[in-house]
C-alpha cells in the first residue's frame, strides 16, 4: 500500500477518536476550568487499536478536519492543543500544553498561542510537537 493510501486509510480509521475527543473537550470545558480541563483531558485509557498510536498523524488528520469540529469558540491553537492532549494521551504519551504570550508591535495588543509538547521521548528521536510559532512560554500545564 502506498504511503499515500495508508494515510488516507488511517485518517478514517481515526476520524472516531478524533471526533470523539472534540466532543469530550467540548462537553468538560463546560464544566471545568482550564487546569482541570487539562488535567481530565489527559485522564485517557490507550487505543485498543494499536494502529491508532501515530502522534505524527493523528496530528495531520486533526488538522484537516479542525474547523469543523467542536468546541467552536476557541481559537483554532488552542483547540488543537486540547484535543490533542487527548489523543496523544492515548498513544500512551505525555503531553503538556503551554501558552504564550506576547504584545504585537503593530496593534500594541497582547496576543496568544497555545501549543503541545511530549515529554519523555526516546533519545535521538523527534518528539511530536506543535509550534510555539516564538511566542514566550507564559505557563504550562
Amino acid at each position: 500500500m502506498s504511503r499515500g493510501r495508508a494515510k488516507v486509510g488511517f485518517a478514517l480509521l481515526a476520524m472516531p477518536a478524533v471526533v470523539r475527543a472534540a466532543l469530550r473537550c467540548a462537553w468538560l470545558e463546560r464544566q471545568l476550568t482550564l487546569e482541570d480541563l487539562v488535567a481530565r483531558l489527559r485522564e485517557t485509557p490507550p487505543f485498543a487499536v494499536r494502529a491508532l498510536r501515530r502522534p505524527e498523524w493523528l496530528l495531520a488528520t486533526l488538522d484537516r478536519v479542525l474547523p469543523l469540529l467542536p468546541p467552536w469558540h476557541y481559537g483554532a491553537c488552542l483547540k488543537r492543543s486540547l484535543l490533542l492532549l487527548d489523543l496523544w494521551s492515548r498513544c500512551e504519551l505525555k503531553p503538556a500544553l503551554h501558552l504564550g504570550v506576547r504584545r504585537d508591535g503593530a496593534s500594541d495588543r497582547h496576543r496568544a498561542h497555545a501549543w503541545v509538547t511530549v515529554a519523555a521521548w526516546p533519545a535521538g528521536t523527534v518528539a511530536p510537537a506543535t509550534s510555539s510559532e516564538g511566542y514566550p512560554e507564559a505557563f504550562s500545564l
